[in-house]
């Protein structure tokens, strides 16, 4: 009896590798071929861009900085007696003169040593005049041998200290006089009335401000400017102020003076910015964003800078490079490369000082997919207020040169061609 051998298992799986292979390879050489070919057929396929013909145009430059409103003169008001309040006269936002009432502090201690030393005064004075006329008759009496020089020496030396004694004591009247004028509080200048610490029956010291005075007819706006700036801004330029309150209404004023000192520590100087403020709108403490235009250039060429290529060089040099369609036409072209040198930058605009002329047709979208002489196919245009227009496609389908979709025509079906008021026939028919 014959028995049937079986293959080894490891004999079995090598043939099976072996014919993989050789599958793998029977199939794979006539592939390469046509993976190349569909390589050569994308590269050949024009690629669709968006294009933005170039005109004059104009651009500016503006330096921004963040800055704090103030009064035009912002006065502290503080009293000099310290003292209770008494009665508070003005609260905020109160209009007030120069000159009035705003608070008076308890005056009972300042009343009493004026009393005190009005008193003192009055008897220094009697004191004098009792001694004239005790040097009067003691001098007639030195005349008759009658008394001593000795005697009428000293009388006058006890005159001359009433004298300085009377000085002193009107000199203490007066003080205490105007310590009490000081317990009435009046505005220091006209103004408003800003905030205010303090109120009835709190202690008024000498070192805290009761409340502010601001003049708010005109506003004052400090602006910090790096010194690299300076040279770009000038006395009387135009200054455009922002604030949140008012998100829809710029103000305008002007700049006033450029401080002449710059910060070592923050290599910055302060420049001046005035505005009027007639209705009061824009009120101390606001944070502003003032905005000062120090570059205009007309009539150049200014392109959207995300359109631009932006590479880096191998010592960290910077340059921009574009690309432009050669032909003149909405269907299939080629494009062509360009280098462009950058000028004034305003947000997203730039302005181009070298590498595009007026009428150039720039590619603003698809440009990474291209390299020079490739083709592509506009399918976009970019107008100059930056709405796009759809543009027809290289069949004539889709849309029309204006960038408005096509319209059928109302009066027949299926390009009939009759017009819509009389069913005559059209040019085609």
């Amino acid at each position: 009896m014959t028995r049937c051998r079986r293959p080894p298992q490891n004999l079995l799986y090598h043939r099976l590798v072996t014919a993989l292979a050789l599958a793998a390879l029977a199939l794979g050489a006539p592939g390469c071929p046509r993976r190349d070919k569909d390589k050569q057929d994308d590269r050949a396929a024009p690629v669709p861009i968006q294009v933005l013909e170039v005109a004059p145009a104009s651009i500016t430059r503006v330096l921004e900085y963040d800055a704090d409103v103030k009064g035009l003169l912002e006065v502290n008001v503080f009293s000099q007696v310290p003292e209770r309040i008494v009665a508070m006269k003005v609260k905020e936002g109160d209009p007030v003169r120069k000159g009035e009432l705003m608070a008076q502090v308890r005056a009972d201690l300042l009343a009493a040593s004026v009393s005190s030393a009005s008193a003192a005064l009055d008897a220094s004075r009697a004191d004098r005049e009792y001694l004239k006329s005790e040097l009067a008759r003691q001098s007639q009496l030195l005349q008759r041998k009658i008394v001593s020089a000795a005697t009428v020496d000293q009388l006058r030396s006890r005159l001359a200290s009433s004298d300085a004694q009377i000085r002193r004591m009107e000199a203490m009247t007066s003080q205490a006089s105007t310590a009490r004028g000081n317990a009435v509080i009046r505005a220091p200048i006209d103004g408003v009335v800003g905030r205010c610490n303090l109120g009835q029956g709190d202690l008024a010291l000498p070192t805290l401000p009761i409340c502010t005075v601001v003049q708010m007819d005109q506003v004052e706006l400090v602006l910090d400017v790096p010194e690299r700036d300076l040279a770009l801004i000038r006395e009387k330029m135009v200054a455009r102020v922002a604030v949140a309150r008012f998100p829809k209404q710029p103000f305008e004023g002007q700049v006033v003076r450029i401080l002449p000192t710059i910060d070592r520590r923050t290599r910055t100087a302060q420049v001046k910015v005035q505005l009027d403020n007639k209705g009061h709108k824009l009120m101390p403490g606001m944070l502003a964003r003032v905005s000062l235009e120090v570059e205009r250039h007309d009539r150049v060429v200014v392109v959207p800078y995300s359109s631009l290529i932006i590479e880096m060089g191998a010592r960290g040099e910077v340059s921009h490079r574009t690309y432009v369609v050669l032909n003149s036409g909405e269907g299939p072209g080629k494009v062509q490369e360009r280098i462009v040198t950058l000028g004034i930058v305003d947000g997203p605009r730039v302005e181009i000082t070298s590498g595009l002329s007026p009428g150039d047709r720039m590619v603003t979208r698809g440009q990474h997919l291209l390299e020079p002489g490739r083709a592509v196919a506009v399918v976009e245009r970019l107008s100059a207020r930056g709405d796009v227009i759809k543009v027809a496609s290289p069949d004539g389908e889709g849309a029309d040169k204006s960038g408005k979709p096509e319209k059928s025509d109302k009066g027949g079906k299926g390009g009939s061609g009759a017009s819509a008021k009389g069913g005559k026939p059209g040019a085609g028919s």
